[in-house]
């Protein structure tokens, strides 16, 4: 993968606003348990794709400071 900085930005707050919307779910009332937990593993996913490309992002600044 090759992203630009900015790029790598708007994708992580793209992924930090799915995460909010599915903590937003979360919260509402007339969940079945099974929605409750597929919302609850999709939102750990999503979080650990914004650790992901923060990484990617953190590289990307280090190495271009060499």
């Amino acid at each position: 993968m090759d992203l630009s900085p900015k790029a790598v930005r708007f994708v992580i707050e793209a992924l930090e606003h799915q995460i909010t919307e599915h903590e937003r779910r979360l919260a509402t009332n007339g969940l079945s348990d099974d929605e409750a937990a597929d919302l609850a593993n999709d939102k750990r996913y999503l979080e650990a794709i914004v650790k992901d490309f923060e990484k990617y992002r953190d590289e990307l600044v280090h190495s271009a400071a060499r």
